[in-house]
């Protein structure tokens, strides 16, 4: 029984490594560059190995899908103590693009790189992870009406899709810079912007 909790342990952990190492290289060759044979290589493994693992690169594309979405909601879920709804919202965003997520490949990036695939059952499981992510967001600025923090006038679905924009936006011109700047520093001019049109006066 240990023996084959050991098992379990070592094959979830190849399954990381392998989906970790498809996301670096999707960053550094593009989606449509990247091999089984180069995802091997970067782990250190055979092709055969990976194929214990995953039947295709198209099935780690989608468990890559699973992990980014498992990110992107657990930004949004973890809610400091004592954070209002407009502190809470700009922690998001910060988190999307802070150090840790640019070292692991910024999630925005990866997403437009597999959508660039033009794969349609991986197109329309992006689209049901950005659609969450853009409901939880909208749930957000709905407390932000309640508590008398955001305008009740504001469009929640605009408001909820402009925040999911402005992350997307900057980490495109970032990639498309070859990574010339900063984005952390950049993020407070953008959340600054989106407070002054949500915020109610």
């Amino acid at each position: 029984m240990l023996q084959n909790r050991q098992r379990r342990k070592s094959t979830l952990l190849r399954r990381k490594q392998i989906i970790e190492a498809l996301r670096k290289l999707i960053l550094k060759y593009g989606s449509e560059h990247v091999s089984v044979r180069r995802i091997a290589k970067e782990v250190g493994i055979s092709e055969g190995a990976i194929y214990k693992h995953f039947k295709s690169k198209k099935e780690i594309l989608s468990f890559l899908v699973d992990y980014i979405e498992e990110s992107l909601i657990s930004d949004i879920q973890n809610r400091k103590p004592g954070d209002n709804v407009l502190g809470h919202l700009e922690n998001v965003l910060r988190n999307h693009l802070s150090s840790i997520e640019q070292r692991r490949g910024i999630s925005f990036l990866v997403i437009a790189e597999i959508i660039s695939l033009g794969d349609k059952k991986l197109n329309r499981k992006i689209f049901g992870v950005l659609t969450q992510y853009i409901s939880r967001i909208k749930e957000i600025l709905a407390k932000g009406t309640e508590t008398g923090e955001i305008g009740q006038d504001i469009n929640l679905d605009m408001a909820a899709t402009m925040f999911f924009g402005m992350a997307q936006g900057l980490v495109t011109i970032w990639a498309l810079s070859d990574y010339s700047f900063n984005v952390e520093q950049r993020y407070a001019s953008l959340w600054d912007i989106l407070c002054k049109g949500i915020k109610k006066h």
